[in-house]
């Protein structure tokens, strides 16, 4: 029986942006959709290997959730803020997590 996680829940978990949630995660990809994609500010030539889609998901939103997890902590490192982040992922999922009507 292989117990192996598939890469993509890796992924997902990897990313998952601390106590914000699925919610926060949409809130903040969506933004940068419509600043970067929408805009064509961000191109593929500029996330190449990845597509500006998933480099906006896979880099931008968890960078800014240590961003803003270190500001509203008061200005703590970002290194305590990843932590944070790390720490408040299943926290996040269930308090946090878009919902149907969400949708």
């Amino acid at each position: 029986m292989n117990t192996r996680i598939p890469n993509y829940i890796c992924t997902i978990i990897t990313i998952a942006p601390g106590y914000y949630g699925s919610k926060g995660s949409s809130v903040i990809f969506s933004t940068f959709v419509s600043l970067f994609i929408e805009s064509k500010r961000l191109t593929l030539d500029m996330t190449k290997p990845q597509e500006p889609l998933e480099y906006l998901n896979q880099v931008l939103v968890p960078e800014t959730a240590i961003r803003l997890i270190a500001q509203n902590q008061g200005g703590i490192t970002l290194r305590e803020a990843r932590k944070i982040m790390e720490d408040s992922r299943e926290f996040g999922m269930y308090v946090h997590d878009v919902e149907e009507e969400d949708i």
